[in-house]
């Protein structure tokens, strides 16, 4: 017998119908416990009302319950039925009690009960059977459940009140029949994408068991009438990160300053439309279960983007490396898996609220060893099952996560990695709503390396309008053809094939504007020049820029701009790149 059956508390029948006319009953889940609602007065009009047939378990007591205009009486042909004193519970409504002496027949005996009033008479089928039982006698709707929900209504006949247990997605209904033989539910729309099972389980005792399978049909997509991954990404103009701040594991703002409002509508009137919101989740859940009070953080710093007209891209960002680490590295790991889908039913469920302007992105920067063809493909295999598992979840959930865009970061999120092309994308179960993701720091010479080496210098003039003459700290790669030719690879393999891509992450992270030496025009210029070329050549090969920032281009206390130099570069670009979608 099921676990979740030994918790049932039954009712005895008459208590059960006591109790409905004091207040409404609603079954819940695994339990019969009963919360209050208001009488149901439709019980009093009408002629004589009750139901066809009763089972009795053994010598066990059950009432029988009549609606009539008056006091009724009621008899059986039946010599080991007894019928008890008929009462009365309010007006209209009676019950009696029906009791059969032992049956030393070993067979399954019946009886007949008639109950009179007035003019009236029905008669009642009383059944004695050694234990207790369930049957279903009908089920409304037969077949499929509708795609777009409704109400499902069971016939039944059980020697006791039956405790129910439902799937997540059927409800009971706020109503009880006089005729206790009636349940009915409510289903919710199915969402999911795919068709769904569920059991309702009616229960009686320890043998009195009626499993009803139900099955349900997916809602057609087109009636979302949600946008496309392309639609969204020509929409988005210019994005930026609020980077170093809700993804830190020790607390939101720990490596730097935790967000306000103020300083998410100043990324508004800026021009940004777009704000990619790195975030920890491992950090702050106990037991695979993610603290409440951080989604509601997380909720609130949503709905600041959201609210002031922008699009949020919220992801999960590192973490101390529990997934985007040795998981990745060494090999699909199933117990991190589990995780992972389990943190992403919770985020998703938690912000279904938010319509299309919310993108869930799956990780960060997943990484693979590239030590050997084995190693690196083993990891990318790694994260195609994670990144598979962040889809079903999030479509699981239903709502507006049916159609929502969700973005995949490719391995290292490396663009020539992705390029290779052993990197697959998930399957989904609607069309055009997925984004790929990449990130951009190249050259390492000039954007993050922070001493010289054996192989190099540090780079401090960045394009060939801004070479100083005779020195030797001009880029050597990665100018300007180098970022175009990086762009359109993603084009290529990812944009033409019907995937946008996000830059999710670029900048110049090393400014030098103040080392000894520096030519600090041609630095800030090359700077400038940088964001510029980046943020134009990745729009025009169908890339959304979101810019990687954490506090020292703009002011996190009230959105003031701090460094103009990286920001108007970025914007230049952003006004000049033309998405080919």
């Amino acid at each position: 017998m099921p676990d979740f059956l030994h918790n049932f508390r039954l009712m005895r029948l008459k208590d059960f119908v006591l109790f409905c006319i004091l207040s409404l009953v609603s079954f819940a889940f695994s339990s019969c416990e009963e919360e209050k609602g208001s009488i149901d007065n439709s019980w009093n009009s009408g002629t004589l009302t009750v139901k066809d047939e009763v089972l009795l378990s053994g010598s066990t007591t059950q009432s029988l319950n009549i609606k009539a205009s008056v006091k009724p009486t009621v008899t059986t042909d039946a010599s080991w039925l007894r019928i008890g004193e008929v009462t009365s519970l309010t007006t209209g409504i009676y019950s009696v009690e029906l009791t059969a002496e032992a049956n030393t027949t070993g067979e399954t005996r019946s009886a007949q009960v008639s109950v009179t009033a007035g003019k009236e008479t029905s008669t009642v089928k009383v059944t004695q059977v050694s234990g207790d039982v369930v049957e279903i006698r009908s089920i409304d709707p037969q077949g499929d459940l509708d795609p777009n929900g409704g109400t499902i209504t069971i016939k039944y006949v059980a020697t006791g009140d039956p405790a129910t247990n439902l799937p997540e997605w059927i409800k009971p209904a706020d109503t009880r029949a006089l005729n206790e033989g009636i349940l009915t539910f409510t289903y919710s729309p199915n969402n999911t994408g795919k068709e769904r099972e569920g059991i309702i389980v009616l229960a009686v005792g320890k043998t009195g068991i009626a499993n009803i399978t139900v099955r349900q049909g997916a809602r057609s997509v087109a009636a979302l009438n949600g946008k496309t991954a392309m639609e969204i990404a020509a929409d988005m103009y210019a994005g930026i990160n609020i980077g170093n701040t809700m993804e830190c594991p020790g607390g939101e703002g720990d490596w730097s300053m935790p967000v306000n409002e103020t300083y998410v509508a100043a990324l508004a009137a800026m021009g940004f439309n777009a704000v990619r919101i790195p975030c920890a989740w491992n950090a702050h859940a106990k037991d695979g279960v993610i603290d409440a009070v951080w989604l509601d953080r997380v909720d609130e710093v949503v709905g600041w983007v959201i609210r002031n007209g922008m699009y949020a891209l919220l992801n999960t960002h590192w973490d101390s490396g529990w997934i985007e680490g040795d998981p990745c590295t060494k090999g699909f790991d199933e117990a991190v898996n589990a995780k992972f889908g389990s943190y992403w039913t919770q985020i998703a469920t938690k912000l279904n609220h938010y319509d299309q302007r919310l993108l869930f992105s799956a990780m960060n920067e997943p990484p693979v060893d590239e030590t050997t063809k084995a190693t690196k493909e083993r990891g990318i295999d790694a994260i195609m099952k994670y990144e598979q598992t962040m889809l079903d979840a999030v479509r699981a959930t239903g709502g507006n996560n049916l159609d929502r865009v969700l973005v995949m970061s490719v391995p290292n999120t490396n663009i020539e990695i992705a390029a290779e092309g052993y990197f697959q994308m998930p399957k989904d179960v609607v069309s055009d709503r997925l984004m790929v993701e990449a990130h951009f720091y190249s050259p390492y010479n000039f954007n993050m390396m922070t001493e010289d080496a054996s192989w190099g210098k540090v780079a401090w003039y960045w394009g060939k309008e801004n070479h100083v003459a005779g020195s030797d700290r001009n880029s050597t790669w990665g100018e300007e053809d180098y970022v175009r030719d990086q762009m359109q690879l993603m084009k290529k393999h990812f944009v033409d094939k019907g995937y946008p891509t996000v830059l999710g992450e670029y900048c110049v992270c090393e400014d030098r504007s103040n080392i000894a030496g520096v030519d600090k025009e041609k630095h800030q210029a090359s700077q400038t020049l940088w964001n510029r070329e980046v943020t134009r050549e990745a729009k025009n090969a169908g890339c959304v820029p979101f810019f990687w920032e954490t506090g020292g281009d703009i002011n996190r206390r009230d959105g003031s701009i701090i460094r103009t130099y990286q920001l108007d570069g970025l914007f230049l670009g952003a006004s000049e790149g033309k998405y080919p979608f």
